[in-house]
């Protein structure tokens, strides 16, 4: 018994010595914590400075430059930010809204179904060149894609798809698959081998494996995806500005660089309101995928 409690006694002085004692170490305390506050206001103060212009009156824009709290708010900036798409560009908000969640929401999803099988099967299975073709496909990453843009543009000319969709839902597919493949490999080898052959015990077979077990349980993985996904693809110009023309088909960041370099003068605050609209639709994926941003869903369920 004597021999327990010092055990027990000795465990739990490792647990409460884990990591930074405040009352110890209140040097890398206090330090650590200006350092983070530090890196919080570098990231966050050019999307509220843009915010704050926004929402400034014509009048104060200029006048209160230095201030980061507009003394005046108004939401006319983002009512002339409509406007002026609609009047300059041949090209509304809504249309460039519509235009960038079909191209994001199509190349995401293919994107991802093809990515999961391919982890699924790199993860699941053996085979011989597995290792060499994982390889390949993740080298395919490291191309930059300026250096694709001139085959792609023949290669799309000669399909007779360019000024559609599928001009860049397709070369985005392409460079979304190995991030996807990345990262559900790596997810996908931690779930342990105990669940798929209880399942397959039980007579499911390996896609249903792959439908019933696995996928709920990546839930984080591919959220991570997702928002990754979505990240690269909604913020995407080059391919857009070559491969997409027609004004009625361009995605919002095409449409935003025109605003910013077109021959008529568009006020600070209107321009500011344009960069505002564009930013919501990405804090809104944050938002709703966010909750599944955590990974050890498995190990949790191992253990249980």
């Amino acid at each position: 018994m004597s021999f327990i409690r010092k055990t027990n006694k000795k465990v739990k002085i490792q647990q409460y010595s884990y990591g930074i004692n405040k009352k110890r170490d209140l040097g890398v305390f206090i330090s650590s914590r200006i350092i983070m506050a530090i890196t919080i206001i570098v990231i966050m103060f050019p999307i509220l400075y843009i915010l704050s212009i926004s929402l400034r009156t014509k009048e104060t824009i200029y006048k209160d430059f230095l201030y980061l709290i507009p003394k005046a708010v108004t939401f006319q900036n983002y009512i002339d930010a409509f406007n002026y798409a609609r009047d300059h560009l041949d090209v509304t908000f809504l249309e460039m809204f519509r235009n960038s969640i079909i191209c994001t929401t199509v190349a995401i999803f293919v994107a991802i179904v093809i990515a999961a099988l391919a982890s699924y099967s790199f993860s699941h299975f053996k085979f011989r060149g597995k290792e060499i073709s994982f390889t390949l496909i993740i080298a395919s990453f490291v191309i930059p894609a300026q250096v694709l843009l001139i085959p792609l543009f023949f290669i799309l000319r000669d399909l007779k798809i360019l000024n559609t969709y599928f001009a860049i839902i397709i070369p985005y597919i392409g460079f979304l698959i190995p991030i996807a493949t990345l990262i559900l490999r790596s997810f996908f080898e931690q779930i342990p081998l105990e669940i798929k052959e209880s399942a397959k015990i039980d007579g499911a077979t390996d896609f249903g494996v792959f439908i019933k077990i696995v996928l709920p349980l990546s839930k984080s993985a591919i959220a991570t995806c997702v928002i990754l996904l979505f990240l690269e693809t909604w913020n995407e110009f080059i391919f857009a500005l070559v491969f997409l023309q027609n004004p009625k088909i361009q995605t919002i960041p095409v449409a935003i660089a025109k605003i910013a370099g077109s021959k008529y003068l568009i006020p600070l605050g209107t321009y500011g309101a344009s960069i505002i609209i564009t930013v919501i639709p990405v804090l809104v994926i944050f938002i709703i995928f966010q909750r599944w941003f955590i990974a050890g869903i498995t190990m949790g369920s191992v253990k249980g």
